[in-house]
């Protein structure tokens, strides 16, 4: 019989508050929790999460924790940040009981959530100005948990796979470093947008990652493709940046194969006058591109991630498909 979902809300200091959906199997097993919502303006994730909640999932063993909107005052917003006091709640994890809005909601999800996870999946999109391919992204720094996450990722079944030698501060995966789980997160096109192709995939990517935890039945799918494997820095904000003001036209489009000094774009005023070129900082794959025209000095525009090296010296060398490193 399939067990059934409960819905609860859980609060913290000065009021912050998220409603959780789960499922019990009833039987021992991982402690899966499942974010969406990080972010209030990627709404893919958080329409994908909630509808893992309205799926019977025959889960066999663990519980399944989900969070379709994790900050629900920038959910309302529509923003990236929290409306009150500005702070990005993917940089501020653990977070701080006395803290701010942004703060308190961290520290909530840290000590009722994170601290009690086994794995954790965290799921979000490009931001609406900037587009990401989809992929399914995680550390991979030769620990236990990051050796773990690689295989989840890879799992997850994404036509790309980004790994990371290294994580930026503040980050639900860098708790779920310090706490010694692995974590994954996911990211996909057209933020601000729900696009079907890309709800279907988060939520057949988790399925897919709770079976290769024996939580569900097999989630195989027939015939699937070898995905496109990048390392390295996955802090967007670190890519390259216009020099002007303008409106950005790009001249390559996502998951491309650049050479360093490549043309990439060009930012040109209202007259169609070129204003600069935008060259390729260095040799790979472009995995980010700004979307929305209209740009500023300093606006990142463009990011480039290399193709995984055969051999890093990590356990994950092992899990290399052939044909990913292209």
């Amino acid at each position: 019989m399939t067990a059934a979902w409960r819905e609860h809300r859980l609060t913290g200091p000065g009021g912050a508050g998220i409603d959780v959906h789960e499922l019990d199997s009833g039987a021992p097993g991982p402690a899966v929790v499942i974010l969406g919502g990080v972010h209030g303006n990627e709404v893919g994730g958080i329409l994908a999460a909630a509808r893992l909640t309205r799926l019977p999932l025959p889960l066999r063993a663990g519980r399944l924790r989900v969070v379709p909107v994790t900050h629900e005052a920038a959910y309302e917003a529509d923003t990236r940040v929290g409306p009150g006091d500005g702070l990005n709640l993917a940089r501020v994890f653990p977070g701080r009981a006395g803290g701010s809005a942004t703060e308190r909601l961290a520290h909530l999800v840290t000590e009722e959530l994170l601290r009690t996870a086994d794995v954790l999946v965290d799921l979000h999109t490009s931001s609406p100005d900037t587009d990401m391919p989809l992929f399914a992204g995680c550390l991979d720094d030769g620990s236990d948990a990051a050796d773990r996450a690689v295989r989840l990722a890879l799992a997850f079944g994404a036509p790309v796979v980004w790994t990371h030698g290294a994580l930026g501060p503040g980050r639900t995966l860098t708790v779920a470093q310090e706490l010694g789980i692995p974590a994954i997160y996911a990211e996909s096109p057209v933020g601000g947008v729900l696009d079907e192709r890309y709800l279907d995939a988060y939520v057949s990517g988790v399925r897919r990652v709770l079976a290769d935890l024996a939580m569900l039945p097999d989630e195989t799918s027939p015939g699937a493709t070898v995905p496109v494997w990048v390392h390295g820095d996955g802090d967007v904000d670190m890519f390259s940046q216009v020099a002007v003001g303008g409106m950005f036209h790009a001249e390559v489009a996502l998951m491309d194969r650049v050479e360093a000094g490549q043309l990439v774009g060009t930012v040109v005023d209202t007259r169609a006058q070129v204003l600069e070129h935008v060259h390729a900082a260095a040799s790979g794959h472009v995995v980010t591109l700004r979307r929305a025209a209209h740009v500023h000095p300093g606006t990142p525009v463009a990011g480039i991630a290399a193709a995984r090296p055969a051999q890093l010296g990590l356990p994950s060398d092992a899990l290399v498909p052939s044909g990913a490193l292209r």
